[in-house]
């Protein structure tokens, strides 16, 4: 009779399980629906860097359980805004395509690079990873570019300039020509570290002029780092911009007395044979259709990310 009762035990178990393997799918469907889905999830905890700027590419969300595809990068660039350095938030159980949107956003590195551009260089990222699990939950992971000890150099160097350079009763054009005009006196392009770059070697280098530190901190700079230091101090100012990007060069565009406007402190200090000293505003707060007639071999751009400069 007890070997009777463990076969009709071992049947019935056997039974669930073969019906759990059957309907696998409606219960991981009925998990995400009534746990997943109702996960509640606050908006990330913005750092003191954190800017306050929407764009026509991303704005910041409070959208956690994401149905889209444009969701997904308002989230993204929400959390790289914050300087959080990782996010968990959630597909829509009705978002079919979430798995697939995800893996094709993070695998475009060129999209993810234009956000990371759109927030403040201390919040962007050197890394980035994206995962999420079967349930529909994904997190966000990021390794930042700029440690402590270098915003805490930075800051204080940025202070010293302010002090040096700028004062109260000045415009923000005027003082933003004084930063663009102390950069670029106190600054070398590195070309050796470019030449490197061009041979494929991105590695080796002697300054860091690929950051603000390389400009600020060293006296060398690439356009990243041109850029990076310009868009720290234009931050400080409360105007909204953001550095635009092609596969050779970077610079910074900002709005100012109702315009977009570029500024490109690389084009601006001149490579010269012996090695002398040249400021030039040329391409200091020029609309894109003056940017485009001085020079369209360098600062072409993807008009649908930075639509304001079209």
């Amino acid at each position: 009779m007890k070997k009777l009762r463990f076969s009709i035990f071992t049947i019935f178990i056997l039974l669930v399980l073969g019906l759990c393997y059957w309907y696998r799918q409606p219960i991981v469907t009925f998990v995400m629906k009534n746990v997943a889905q109702n996960t509640k999830v606050s908006s990330p905890e913005k750092n003191e860097y954190s800017i306050n700027y929407n764009f026509k590419l991303v704005t910041v969300t409070n959208k956690f359980h994401v149905q889209n595809k444009q969701d997904i990068l308002n989230v993204i660039y929400t959390t790289l805004n914050s300087g959080q350095e990782e996010f968990t938030f959630f597909c829509d159980i009705n978002y079919t395509k979430c798995e697939n949107d995800l893996k094709s956003v993070s695998e475009d590195s060129t999209l993810l690079s234009v956000i990371n551009n759109m927030v403040h260089p201390y919040n962007s990222y050197e890394k980035l990873f994206i995962t999420i699990n079967s349930y529909g939950k994904s997190t966000l992971k990021t390794e930042k570019l700029y440690s402590k000890d270098e915003i805490d150099a930075l800051e204080n160097k940025v202070a010293e300039v302010e002090k040096e350079a700028i004062k109260n009763n000045m415009s923000n054009r005027e003082k933003i020509k004084a930063f663009h005009d102390y950069l670029i006196n106190h600054t070398v392009y590195d070309e050796q570290r470019a030449k490197l770059i061009e041979q494929g070697d991105s590695e080796t280098h002697e300054h860091n002029s690929h950051k603000a530190t390389g400009p600020l901190l060293e006296g060398w700079a690439l356009c990243s780092g041109y850029s990076d230091a310009m868009k720290i101090f234009l931050d400080k100012l409360n105007l909204p911009n953001y550095k635009i990007a092609n596969d050779n060069h970077i610079w910074n565009l900002v709005y100012l007395d109702g315009k977009w406007m570029h500024i490109d402190l690389t084009w601006d200090d001149p490579v010269t044979s012996d090695h002398s000293n040249v400021l030039l505003d040329k391409f200091f707060l020029v609309d894109t259709p003056t940017l485009q007639t001085l020079d369209t071999t360098n600062h072409y751009f993807n008009t649908n990310y930075y639509s304001e400069a079209n």
